[in-house]
């Protein structure tokens, strides 16, 4: 209906009396023609990309990779770095303080989980697209129930690709000295 009413308007346009005249009118109806055609084609091209995407739809956002595209670095390993552990033996029932942990990841930290053997001290989820630097500082792990000598935590980073880091920390309980009454 609207092509039909454009090709109405350019037939009554190009009908001139003098070839002066019918030059401009020409001129005109030829650039009302083409602005048409570019608005056709711009709302036909906004529509098209409204409608397509991948995935489930969630209506949010989606931001942009950080690395593994064309347009920007490579995705790389997440990266744990502390400061060196005290090498003196921490007194039973007393706490030990973590020395200061760095986690790096440029794909975004998914996960950092603070392990004794099989048992949990520490978990820390992030959502979403997550940091890519974040800082544990003063962490303290109780000595009570630990035995006298040398134990080990483990610290795991994962990122948002999947991919897992882990790093082991030691340090030491001091051998407890009986206290003899009487």
């Amino acid at each position: 209906m609207v092509e039909s009413r454009l090709f109405g308007l350019l037939r009554e346009q190009v009908a001139w009396s003098t070839p002066s005249q019918g030059v401009v009118k020409l001129r005109k109806a030829i650039s009302t023609f083409v602005v048409f055609c570019a608005f056709i084609a711009g709302a036909s091209g906004v529509a098209v990309a409204a409608s397509t995407h991948t995935g489930t739809h969630t209506g949010r956002h989606v931001l942009p990779a950080r690395c593994g595209t064309k347009y920007t670095p490579q995705c790389t390993r997440p990266h744990i770095t502390n400061r060196a552990p005290s090498a003196k033996c921490v007194n039973s029932g007393t706490r030990y303080t973590l020395p200061l942990l760095r986690f790096t990841s440029n794909a975004g930290i998914r996960r950092i989980q603070i392990r004794m053997g099989r048992k949990v001290l520490r978990t820390i989820r992030f959502k979403g697209r997550g940091p890519v630097r974040w800082i544990v500082k003063g962490f303290k792990i109780p000595t009570l129930a630990l035995g006298s000598g040398g134990h080990a935590l483990t610290i795991r980073v994962t990122d948002v690709k999947g991919r897992s880091v882990s790093k082991t920390l030691h340090f030491a309980v001091c051998v407890s000295t009986p206290v003899f009454t009487g």
